[in-house]
């Protein structure tokens, strides 16, 4: 993918404790900081609900977060309905921001419906235009879409509301702004540290295939992404990557990636000492947790949108450091989100404050999301990092236990 946008504002009601009076805006790098429960797991599932129900279909979606009523907010009787919309910056096409707006009405026997979905413009193209340019205007899975010639939309009907027109209307050429936004919303990866399976990527063997140059969410083709990303045209991945592991161990030399078989290969890693090469099964879980996140953030060829759920799990204190500057490097040139409880984390990002999100929870039990004013907080800055200033629980900062 060539192109790749901005997500620039989220917004939901009646999704799990997520009821947003008003748009949240992202920037390039977000840092998630927070209470357990206060939502900041709930943000990043609420964004990861677009890509999922574009891949999966909605059916599968819902069933992936245990189905409608338990994704609906607990307060809400059902039948209800949950509102989500997805806002990213100028589409290639038009160069004008382009809003998702998606309604699903549904009950507590698990049956859903698409009660509206809308992609337009998010602004005017002209003075002249008072309403906003929709490319989808779809109710119960009836609707019109606007073809690429632009002059007259074109009435479909998917026969089934419990789809997306936006994942039906699959024709590039007649279509090609839903193909855009499409293609971004399924360029997104998320990723938990929980569920990374350490024990398949010790163990599993590594089957030779070129295409994989993205980690999977359970990070069980380490061994063959870096593999790739090493012999890519984008040769200074395996640069960088020596340099990142020259930060993390003194007596690295190189990674090698010796064949089994015709289909098989084993990532060797080779060290001053011990001068035998050891084997991904010997080594540590937090390192192996590292050469995720290596591959991920430092990735030549980064997806739209990285999010990341707590990347400290397992992870050495003294790794952390250099764990805030990839993300930091990776916000260069993609987005990110990242969701930590670490204040060792937080300290390193003392000097991008701005970036930092507060996740807390209202009187009512939902979630609110407000970016720190570096500003406000530059008295305090200049004596205390904020990791510091988080586990004092200062009350800009929030989320530690008192």
């Amino acid at each position: 993918m060539k192109t790749k946008q901005k997500l620039k504002t989220i917004q939901a009601n009646g999704y799990r404790n997520l009821e947003m009076a008003s748009p949240f805006e992202l920037d390039n790098l977000n840092i998630l900081i927070g209470a357990n429960g206060a939502g900041k797991s709930n943000l990043l599932e609420m964004i990861e609900f677009l890509p999922d129900a574009l891949s999966k279909g909605l059916a599968e979606t819902f069933k992936k977060r245990r189905g409608f009523a338990s994704v609906i907010n607990l307060d809400r009787e059902l039948p209800s309905d949950m509102q989500l919309v997805w806002k990213l910056s100028a589409s290639p096409h038009q160069g004008i921001d382009l809003k998702y707006h998606l309604i699903i009405e549904g009950d507590n026997h698990g049956r859903f419906s698409v009660n509206q979905e809308i992609l337009e413009e998010a602004k005017p193209r002209s003075h002249h235009e008072i309403t906003s340019y929709k490319h989808l205007d779809f109710t119960y899975g009836e609707g019109a879409a606007m073809p690429s010639n632009g002059l007259q939309h074109v009435l479909e009907n998917l026969k089934n509301a419990q789809k997306l027109a936006l994942g039906s209307l699959s024709s590039p050429q007649v279509y090609p702004v839903l193909e855009f936004l499409r293609e971004q919303a399924l360029s997104w990866r998320f990723y938990n540290a929980n569920d990374m399976n350490i024990h398949a990527i010790k163990h599993e063997s590594k089957e030779i295939d070129a295409l994989q140059q993205t980690l999977a969410p359970d990070g069980c083709n380490l061994g063959m992404v870096l593999y790739n990303l090493i012999q890519s045209e984008e040769g200074y991945f395996g640069e960088n990557l020596d340099r990142i592991l020259r930060s993390l161990y003194n007596g690295h030399r190189l990674l090698r990636f010796p064949l089994v078989d015709s289909m098989h290969f084993e990532l060797r890693w080779q060290f001053d000492n011990p001068r035998k090469p050891l084997k991904l099964d010997q080594v540590s879980d937090g390192t192996i947790r590292m050469l995720c996140w290596i591959a991920v953030l430092a990735h030549p060829n980064p997806p739209a949108l990285v999010c990341i759920d707590e990347p400290e799990l397992g992870i050495h204190p003294a790794w952390l450091p250099i764990l805030a500057t990839l993300i930091t490097e990776a916000a260069e040139h993609t987005q990110v989100i990242i969701s930590t409880h670490s204040s060792i984390l937080l300290d390193e990002f003392t000097h991008q404050a701005d970036k930092v999100v507060v996740c807390t929870q209202n009187e009512a039990g939902y979630a609110t999301f407000e970016r720190l004013d570096a500003e406000t907080l530059e008295d305090w800055l200049e004596h205390y990092r904020l990791g510091k200033m988080f586990r004092s629980g200062h009350p800009e900062l929030g989320g530690w236990p008192t």
